[in-house]
């Protein structure tokens, strides 16, 4: 099992998980509804959602080998399920960022060769705001999965305390 100080590696991860991606989910809607923020918002926005990716992975990998040492019930099933989900939903919440921020600030891209002929496609009138949509549902999906996988594990952990 995968320890940092002692400790189980997946209790010391877990929060960055937790913190980061509401944090992440929040800044995407805002990315979104409020034109005036995407210059400041694009950079940490990004960072942001492609760091949760590793993160939320070894996080999963580390919840797995505790898991493993510590026995199975159907509580912490139920939050290995939750887990496992929440690492492809960043994996997805980085795709909608991706789009959001090439939708944003498409003469970026375009200034670089290989993405020249996608200058018709970027600049188009309707990408902004089906990024944008995109961009909104990805965030508050990220935020409501990181919400229910955090509980079941809370749960998993705490039900048998009273």
């Amino acid at each position: 099992m995968l320890e940092i100080a002692g400790l189980p590696a997946h209790i010391l991860l877990i929060h960055g998980v937790v913190v980061l991606a509401p944090l992440a989910g929040l800044a995407a809607v805002v990315f979104a509804l409020l034109r005036r923020s995407r210059r400041y918002l694009a950079w940490p926005l990004g960072v942001l959602a492609l760091l949760l990716v590793p993160l939320s992975i070894v996080t999963a990998e580390a919840g797995e080998q505790l898991e493993k040492a510590r026995g199975l019930s159907q509580l912490v099933e139920e939050h290995a399920d939750q887990g496992s989900f929440l690492r492809y939903v960043t994996v997805l919440f980085l795709v909608a960022v991706a789009a959001q921020i090439a939708a944003a600030f498409p003469s970026v891209l375009t200034r670089r060769p290989a993405f020249r002929g996608l200058r018709g496609l970027l600049e188009s009138r309707w990408l902004l705001p089906a990024t944008s949509a995109l961009g909104i549902l990805a965030g508050l999906f990220l935020v409501y999965q990181s919400i229910v996988t955090g509980h079941s594990g809370a749960v998993s952990v705490w039900a048998g305390t009273r």
